[in-house]
């Protein structure tokens, strides 16, 4: 039985192959407190969220705006997010909106490093930049961007450039 708290769970899923050659995400100071200061609030629960932003032709993606989203996971929220498919569409809504799409879906793991968890790996889709965040004792303390490979076997760390706000 659906409900709006259903998981998406999707094994051949590409972001309209946008996002898969990308290498490289730029991200605002902004931004970058933005969805630490979210991994903070939620702490010792997991935080989720979206950034909206761009794709170049140089196979980056450039972060224009961070979107907190709520965990609606119900059990072992210290350890896993659930985004509930409306709040995920409503993403795609104001990306479509304002000319955008939405590049990178961020969560952080609670005393826990910035890498990704074999149920990340077995969760993600191809084509999205996924940002953690390393949240300690309620304090992030650091960030990476990882994408998942096409056959969906592994993730490459991106490299993340950080720019003054516009």
């Amino acid at each position: 039985m659906w409900s709006p708290f259903s998981m998406i769970l999707v094994k051949d899923i590409l972001v309209q192959d946008y996002g898969v050659n990308m290498a490289e995400i730029i991200l605002t100071k902004k931004i970058i407190n933005e969805f630490q200061s979210h991994g903070e609030q939620e702490f010792p629960h997991e935080c989720c969220g979206f950034i909206l932003g761009n794709f170049t032709k140089d196979g980056q993606g450039e972060a224009l705006e961070y979107i907190p989203a709520s965990n609606s996971k119900e059990e072992n929220r210290e350890r896993r997010f659930l985004i509930d498919p409306i709040i995920y569409q409503n993403a795609e809504d104001k990306a479509d909106e304002l000319g955008l799409s939405v590049i990178s879906i961020v969560h952080s793991h609670p005393d826990h490093p910035d890498k990704p968890s074999e149920f990340d790996r077995e969760h993600a889709w191809p084509g999205f930049s996924y940002i953690i965040i390393s949240v300690h004792s309620g304090r992030a303390v650091s960030f990476k961007s990882w994408q998942l490979s096409q056959d969906r076997s592994h993730f490459n760390e991106e490299y993340v450039t950080i720019k003054e706000n516009k």
